[in-house]
């Protein structure tokens, strides 16, 4: 190897990443144009890295060939032994799109009544579950090792499946004593009965499974847990149909 090689071998490499790098802000440019459909400017970011890239292991080859031209002339070989892996792991991550695209589609009609940050965390979620699978798959296609990555899941997923499980036993505990505090509740008052409890004054509406239903002196509804009727102080004034019966 000769100084002049050596400067051939920082050439190229860094005419790579130069030029890549320019190829590929004109490339996200002319294809991120509003004018243009949306789904060119969907792919515009990664169309661009891949011209980007694509120069980059041009220079990197040119300076192999250099370097090494034994080991650049054994290259097609290895590549051609090793497209069929690329190929299947690259069918699996665009069928990972097309899936996520008709999983948010059905999704789309039972959402239409939530918030659109809810709507775009739901897409997001769903999104990052398939496409998320679909590459431990792609890269167990080319044969890299992913114990890890499998450990790291099961983690992550072990972790959403006991965080679920811990907020639905929660929520039902709650529920419960609000519904067992209900039955209680409904032998202390009645409908049109006046009552205070707490810091809430009100005639009752009706008694829910859950919540009593006030009417205040301004004839605003108000839910309170029935669990406040039986832990703290309670006013009855009964209405004159009860005290009739």
């Amino acid at each position: 190897m000769t100084l002049i090689d050596w400067v051939l071998v920082g050439s190229f490499i860094v005419a790579g990443i130069i030029v890549g790098n320019i190829a590929g802000r004109v490339t996200r440019r002319i294809l991120s144009n509003p004018a243009r459909p949306e789904p060119i400017n969907d792919a515009a970011k990664p169309l661009a890295s891949l011209i980007t890239y694509a120069f980059i292991i041009a220079g990197l080859m040119a300076a192999l060939g250099i370097l090494q031209p034994d080991a650049l002339r054994e290259i097609p070989r290895d590549l051609v032994a090793f497209l069929p892996r690329v190929l299947s792991a690259a069918i699996i991550v665009i069928g990972a799109n097309v899936v996520t695209s008709f999983v948010q589609a059905a999704l789309r009609p039972m959402m239409g009544r939530s918030s659109a940050a809810v709507q775009r965390q739901v897409n997001l979620g769903v999104k990052a579950l398939i496409v998320g699978l679909a590459a431990v798959l792609a890269v167990t296609q080319l044969g890299i090792d992913t114990t890890i990555i499998n450990i790291a899941l099961g983690a992550v997923f072990f972790g959403l499946a006991a965080s679920l499980t811990l907020l639905v036993g929660l929520g039902g505990q709650s529920v419960a004593r609000e519904v067992a505090a209900s039955r209680a509740v409904r032998r202390l008052v009645s409908t049109g009965d006046e009552v205070s409890v707490g810091a809430v004054t009100g005639s009752v509406v009706a008694v829910r499974p859950t919540a009593v239903e006030l009417r205040d002196a301004a004839g605003a509804h108000i839910l309170v847990p029935t669990s406040h009727f039986v832990g703290e102080p309670l006013t009855v004034s009964r209405s004159a149909s009860t005290t009739a019966d």
